[in-house]
């Protein structure tokens, strides 16, 4: 479904109302922006693989300008130039730990990395350029056009059931709110159930849980 499209079924509840349109989308925007800073996010926002280098002598990695936040299945990884050679994965820890820890050391390829503020940081400090591979939660695309973006194809109802009820309510529209407010909680059932099920698919059920 399309941001325009959106806006259609948003005024259609709203008994198609005219000069709205500015506002619904700005407010689709902000709603957007609120479910991606969490407290969970959807699994359709994992980004694909992506790779980035680092520079000699420089302990720093800018952190991707989609990032939201990194997935526990995924730590960033060392990919050797060989080929024949494994990546490696790259230990978590706080950033004073790792200069604790790492002090005195020799430069050389990546071992570790904190997150702080905009940046991973690379302990030993990398001598090289070497490749980096990441995995993780990114921002969808923002609704200034008339594209469909992850959330308006894999659950426009949330977005639009708590978009429209800010709508709603600057409109002092209580009926409108009230389905509004039903579109938001199949949203968020569906986005439970989504979750649940991926983490279930084709495991091997015993007792007790998967093993």
């Amino acid at each position: 479904m399309t941001r325009d499209e959106g806006v259609a079924l948003i005024k259609q509840v709203l008994g198609f109302r005219t000069g709205l349109d500015a506002t619904i989308v700005t407010n689709m925007q902000f709603v957007q922006t609120t479910l991606e800073l969490g407290p969970t996010r959807p699994h359709w926002l994992v980004s694909e693989d992506s790779f980035t280098t680092t520079l000699a002598n420089d302990e720093r990695i800018a952190v991707p300008v989609d990032f939201l936040e990194e997935i526990d299945q995924a730590v960033l990884k060392y990919v050797p130039d060989d080929t024949d050679d494994e990546e490696v994965d790259l230990d978590k820890e706080d950033y004073d730990v790792l200069r604790k820890n790492f002090r005195g050391r020799t430069p050389g390829p990546p071992e570790a990395y904190g997150l702080l503020g905009g940046y991973f940081r690379l302990f030993p400090t990398p001598d090289a350029v070497y490749t980096i591979r990441m995995i993780f939660y990114k921002k969808a695309a923002v609704l200034t056009s008339n594209i469909e973006n992850e959330w308006m194809a894999n659950n426009p109802m949330l977005l639009l059931g708590l978009a429209g009820g800010i709508v709603a309510i600057s409109l002092r529209d209580t009926v409108a709110k009230m389905e509004f407010d039903r579109w938001a909680q199949q949203g968020r059932v569906l986005q439970a159930a989504q979750a649940t099920s991926r983490d279930m698919a084709n495991m091997e059920m015993q007792v007790g849980g998967p093993h």
